[in-house]
């Protein structure tokens, strides 16, 4: 079994001493990996509830949330064999040659410990601050995939 351990990079914990303290310890006690969550912003009102709540809104820890490939960097540059992940960053909200450039960037200071999961979200709020349109967004991350695996 592997176990793995989500960083403090979101939420009134989220500072540079946590992220430090929790990696560095979560290495020397022989966990696996450590993770990172993409959160682009906290609507007040959601246009698309949150599933993950009765009323639809998002959770008050989302209102901090430090980028995932720049913690996942700092966080490199801190350790040596735990492996660094992103469970999902939302490819769309990203140009696909520059994330790349920034995963094969975390891929090489963490000497391949880096694992990248990409997905579409479900925000449509996340979707407009971004201006990326909402609609097609499957046949988009098709395309994305393949312009990025080129």
């Amino acid at each position: 079994m592997k176990v793995g351990l989500a960083l403090p990079h979101v939420g009134p914990q989220a500072t540079k001493d946590n992220i430090n303290r929790i990696a560095v310890g979560a290495e020397d006690e022989g966990l696996d990996s450590l993770w990172v969550a993409e959160r682009l912003l906290w609507p007040v009102t959601p246009q698309t509830p949150y599933p993950a709540t009765e009323d639809g809104s998002l959770p008050t820890f989302y209102q901090k949330v430090f980028d995932p490939l720049e913690t996942l960097t700092f966080v490199a540059g801190k350790t040596g064999r735990i492996v660094l992940g992103t469970p999902v960053i939302g490819m769309l909200f990203h140009n696909h040659v520059i994330l790349s450039k920034r995963l094969a960037t975390l891929d090489i200071f963490s000497e391949g410990r880096s694992i990248c999961g990409v997905g579409i979200g479900w925000s449509k709020d996340e979707y407009q601050a971004s201006n990326t349109p909402f609609s097609d967004r499957g046949k988009r991350a098709d395309e994305f995939v393949l312009l990025s695996s080129a």
